[in-house]
């Protein structure tokens, strides 16, 4: 016995002991000669890619068919048949654009044959091809074969136009790229630095992002993507910040923090302060010293002398007094709070430069190096508390730089916050709250395209915003955006000499010679 199974409007017979899976398997793989046989459109279950495919395919079996009839391999009846068979598929947009695809891609090997390039052999593989092709008796070869030939010529016209185009094109690339290399050679240096110091910067502040990093910077929204990086660049600016101090990344960024670091860098001047007495010059000390006089029995004559202790002394009230005049500036803004804030920095500044020439005139070279070191730190410590958002913690790059411009002279890791916050003011802004997850136009976004389709499923599109920036700030998208930063192009890269052997240049009169002959140009099929 035999199974009988309907489809298509037709009875169809599978062996007795075929399973189910193998007979629905069977109908699905021989699914469109059985349409074809029922009379009903073989392309109506087929999405455009698929009828693409299908038109490809059929342009080139359609030239194959051609020279098959003109060899007497294949009949008139056949080529009616194939022509009828495939009226549905050509019917569709998409079935006329994958057979031109197809017809063109038949033509492309005659690029290979000699004297393609010149106007004679362009003209006459047109004509050979479309005599070839053309479906007809000896009357429509001939047309064909004309046909062919015009198109020859205007593909090698159309060839050579297209390649001096590109040229044209690939020689502004090539200069564009030099000039970017040279405008922003200091800038893609700058990104280099800053990625290696841990920041992260949007591909949109780079020199050349690219298509897809500017669609997907579009997307996620410059300004919200520079406020994210902003967030992550800020815990990188509070390290460097610590780094530079010593300290370790858990310790607090506090006002009372950086004085009890004051008071441990200042220990080599607690050492100096048990040293005695060195001579002195009331030019060399501000007149806050006292300066003791007296006579030297030795050498008969007067002699002046400060003691350590004393000068250690009037250092630190001299700090005291230029930290309390600053932090009473920050809030009150009066300029004579900050007179007295930079009198009392030059003061303990007259007394620092005195104990560094005392200790070198007495030969005291470890007492000297522990006291520069010492003023390094101490001068870090109040160039960092500047910058310091007492509240928060935070050290703001913005600050830092604004003193490196100022002609401060900064090293080590606060210079290179100094420098990124220079460069890439947007992704290391001072933020005075951190950034929401998602914005109102992320919401936006989705309520829009979930409306435009009509699918509420859609809403999950409000994702694809803060998604886009989480890419951008990726580490894998951060080092490819820093490697196409000032990096060339494809166009930028080929030689000269490519554009004189183009392929779509020398492939260009047989592809429009096959398609004109063929009335794909001017006329549909």
């Amino acid at each position: 016995m035999a199974q009988i199974v309907e489809a298509f409007g037709q009875r169809l017979e599978f062996p007795d002991d075929m399973p189910r899976e193998q007979i629905a398997q069977a109908i699905k793989s021989n699914e469109l000669q059985l349409r074809r046989a029922a009379g009903l459109d073989p392309t109506s279950s087929m999405g455009t890619v698929e009828r693409l495919r299908a038109g490809a395919g059929r342009g080139m079996a359609s030239a194959a068919r051609g020279v098959g009839n003109l060899l007497g391999l294949v009949s008139d009846e056949d080529m009616a048949e194939a022509k009828r068979l495939d009226a549905a598929l050509m019917d569709t947009t998409a079935g006329k654009v994958g057979n031109v695809v197809g017809m063109a891609g038949v033509a492309v090997p005659t690029a290979l044959i000699p004297g393609a390039n010149t106007y004679m052999g362009a003209s006459l593989i047109g004509a050979g091809l479309g005599g070839a092709t053309t479906e007809g008796d000896v009357l429509e070869r001939v047309k064909g074969a004309a046909f062919g030939a015009a198109g020859g010529a205007a593909g090698k016209f159309l060839g050579d136009k297209l390649a001096a185009g590109t040229r044209w094109v690939a020689d502004r690339a090539r200069t564009a790229f030099a000039n970017n290399q040279l405008a922003n050679a200091q800038k893609n240096a700058a990104a280099q630095q800053a990625a290696q110091a841990g920041y992260v910067i949007p591909p949109a502040d780079l020199n050349r992002p690219g298509m897809l990093t500017e669609a997907l910077s579009g997307l996620s929204g410059k300004v919200k993507t520079a406020q994210v990086a902003s967030q992550r660049n800020q815990q990188v600016s509070n390290s460097l910040a610590r780094q530079a101090l010593g300290i370790t990344d858990d310790a607090p960024l506090t006002v009372e923090a950086l004085d009890a670091f004051r008071r441990g860098a200042a220990q080599p001047y607690r050492e100096i302060a048990g040293m005695g007495d060195f001579a002195a010059t009331g030019a060399k000390l501000p007149a806050s010293v006292n300066v003791q006089s007296g006579i030297n029995p030795l050498v008969g004559g007067k002699t002046q002398t400060v003691n350590a202790a004393e000068l250690v002394r009037a250092w630190k009230q001299s700090n005291h007094d230029a930290t309390g005049y600053f932090r009473a500036y920050g809030r009150d803004a009066n300029p004579e709070t900050l007179a007295k804030a930079h009198a009392a920095a030059a003061t303990a500044k007259q007394i620092d430069d005195f104990l560094a020439d005392s200790l070198t005139n007495a030969g005291k070279g470890e007492a000297l190096a522990a006291l520069k070191e010492a003023r390094r730190q101490i001068a870090k410590s109040y160039t960092v508390e500047k910058a310091l958002n007492s509240q928060t913690g935070d050290v703001s790059a913005q600050v830092l730089a604004k003193e490196l411009a100022k002609g401060k002279p900064l090293s080590g890791e606060l210079r290179q916050i100094a420098e990124a916050g220079q460069a890439f003011p947007k992704s290391l802004q001072a933020l005075k709250e951190a950034p929401k997850q998602t914005s109102p136009l992320d919401w936006a976004f989705g309520v829009g395209t979930a409306a435009g389709t009509g699918n509420p499923l859609a809403m999950l599109a409000m994702g694809a915003r803060p998604a886009a920036r989480e890419l951008l700030l990726s580490p894998v998208f951060q080092r490819a955006a820093l490697r196409e930063a000032g990096g060339p192009g494809l166009l930028s890269q080929l030689p000269a000499e490519f554009f004189d052997q183009a392929l779509t240049r020398r492939a260009a009169p047989g592809v429009t010679g096959l398609l004109t002959a063929r009335g794909l140009l001017s006329v549909e099929e």
